[in-house]
């Protein structure tokens, strides 16, 4: 008992017999239980000393029957002005019915004058019982304010935030959620996203939220697009982190960015580079080129009056204009490289059968291009300059460091996603890397499928090495203009 209880305890003590007041105070004494008494025997003292704040009892022992006043009178007045006091009925008229009524109404135990040898078991395990509770009561309070303080913070975070279980049902959603989706929480909450989020990025959220509560991996900074109603695009980048219990994952917290300014300010740049990028090639194939073939045209009139009048000099004419024609053929190249895809010219495909052929010709190797029945859509010139740069880097890797004989290109729309595929027949990326190769271009293809919106994976399928990017077709379309709205904000 000393070592649980503190070293000295304010008891209050309703007994008028003074005797048995002597009997309980020596009982408890004699058990080691340093106690400050406060003996009443009337009820305005026994009032007088619950409300006395500067010295609050830690606990009540009392009589059943008092003259003028009884043990459950008493208990009342506990109730209302000390509710969290133990109470202990010490008497010796206490019967059995009486006993449980007691209880009943709210006593904590009772003891029988002529058994107070029971007695400081009884107010040791009535005091611990009381600490308990008011240590859990504390802890609940700290914990509700804890809660409070959380979701205050959480609500005044500008990124998504919201929690799930292992069945993916909503358990904890933010202001900023509430606030994009334009519900309310009771709307939300035991809900999967999906049902109050319906856009197909969420679905693929949610399957990936499977295998976290098999592998208990995070996954973090996925960069997904979704199309508004008025057809605006917003990018957000997904992170998804396992809650765990005892090393048990039973559910997920998830924090939703939103980084569409971010991508705008990303496309802005690179279409800045795009646009210095075809105006260079459209300068060098309206300007140097052509002043090239202008020059080629004079030389042709000069070999002819040569090979009239000076048959010497002929030859080094015909060298001239061999170089010549290979500076005009050099320009073309060059100039195409710079723009490779022009959407008025047969757009991507046309841009990927050419890069087959120019890779067939220019590392000696067997390039082809195919692509599905399913027509394709018009699609974005930013989009379709990353898809062509993507291809090229694949067939250039093919080429220089795999020692690849065949590849394959592919590019088809399948329901609506976009696929290209390069696969070669080379020594393969794993081994490719381990000789040191360079791994920067692979870096560069990563950032082009995010810029898409899409997924790009590396995969060795026995022999060489096959490239697939997959990419929803909806952000791929060129902008076209509507009736009442204006152009839909450009993605890619």
């Amino acid at each position: 008992m000393k070592k649980e209880l503190p070293a000295t305890l304010r008891f209050v003590l309703l007994e008028d017999n003074a005797n048995d007041a002597e009997l309980i105070q020596l009982e408890l004494a004699r058990n080691g239980v340093q106690v400050d008494w406060t003996h009443v025997a009337s009820k305005q003292a026994f009032l007088d000393a619950l409300r006395d704040d500067a010295k609050p009892p830690d606990l009540i022992l009392a009589d059943y029957t008092l003259p003028g006043f009884d043990g459950l009178a008493a208990l009342k007045l506990v109730l209302e002005w000390r509710p969290d006091v133990p109470f202990i009925f010490v008497s010796g008229s206490l019967g059995e019915e009486r006993a449980i009524e007691a209880l009943k109404s709210g006593a904590t135990d009772y003891v029988l004058k002529d058994r107070l040898q029971r007695l400081p078991a009884v107010v040791n395990r009535a005091l611990t019982e009381a600490r308990e509770r008011r240590e859990r009561r504390q802890a609940e309070v700290a914990l509700e304010e804890q809660r409070l303080l959380l979701g205050t913070l959480i609500d005044s975070l500008p990124e998504i935030v919201y929690a799930v279980d292992t069945q993916s049902r909503l358990t904890v959603v933010n202001r900023a959620l509430l606030d994009t989706l334009r519900k309310k929480r009771e709307a939300v909450i035991g809900r999967r996203l999906s049902e109050v989020w319906p856009e197909e990025t969420i679905v693929e959220i949610e399957t990936q939220a499977e295998s976290i509560f098999r592998t208990g991996r995070t996954l973090t900074d996925q960069e997904r697009a979704w199309i508004t109603p008025d057809g605006a695009v917003r990018w957000f980048t997904f992170t998804q982190v396992p809650l765990r219990d005892h090393n048990t994952v039973v559910g997920l917290v998830c924090t939703v960015r939103e980084i569409t300014n971010q991508k705008a300010l990303e496309q802005e740049i690179l279409e800045i580079s795009n646009r210095e990028q075809r105006r260079l090639g459209s300068d060098l194939h309206d300007g140097l080129g052509q002043e090239l073939t202008g020059l080629s045209l004079l030389l042709k009139g000069l070999e002819m009056q040569l090979a009239r009048e000076a048959q010497q000099y002929s030859s080094q004419v015909t060298k001239i204009s061999d170089l010549l024609a290979h500076a005009i053929q050099s320009t073309r190249s060059l100039a195409r490289g710079l723009a490779p895809v022009n959407l008025e010219r047969g757009g991507l495909p046309e841009a990927l059968k050419h890069l087959a052929v120019r890779c067939t010709d220019l590392y000696s190797l067997e390039c082809s291009f195919t692509s599905g029945a399913q027509k394709l859509p018009e699609l974005e010139e930013g989009a379709a300059t990353h898809l062509y740069r993507i291809a090229q880097e694949a067939t250039t890797n093919a080429a220089r460091y795999a020692r690849a004989t065949t590849v394959a290109i592919d590019l088809r729309a399948t329901g609506r996603k976009l696929q290209l595929s390069i696969a070669d027949n080379g020594i393969g990326l794993s081994a490719g890397l381990a000789q040191g190769r360079p791994g920067m271009g692979l870096k560069i293809m990563e950032y082009r499928a995010r810029m898409l919106g899409g997924t790009i994976s590396f995969e060795e399928p026995g022999q060489g090495t096959r490239i697939v990017l997959s990419a929803p077709l909806h952000l791929l379309r060129r902008a076209k203009e509507s009736s009442g709205k204006d152009k839909l904000r450009r993605v890619i």
